[in-house]
């Protein structure tokens, strides 16, 4: 599974710029967002309209950097559940 730091750095490199603070992805004029849409669809961005109501799009939860943080955001995850035996 692709975290969405690796998300990031992949669409920076592949012509996308992205605000690593918001998670805003930016498309510059000579890509086109299609993929962005794609991955949208996919639930690995989230979408919102700017005041020109054009879309904008976020990866979420870019801000999560270490498993501790995940595991705050999701406790529910498998991977954060702890069982007593």
């Amino acid at each position: 599974m692709l975290n969405p730091s690796d998300l990031a750095d992949l669409l920076v490199d592949s012509g996308f710029e992205v605000d690593y603070d918001t998670g805003e992805v930016y498309t510059p004029t000579t890509v086109s967002h299609h993929f962005l849409i794609l991955l949208a669809s996919l639930g690995k961005l989230d979408v919102g309209r700017d005041e020109d109501h054009s879309p904008t799009f976020f990866i979420p939860d870019l801000h999560i950097s270490t498993m501790e943080q995940y595991c705050k955001a999701y406790p529910s995850d498998q991977q954060c559940k702890s069982y007593d035996v």
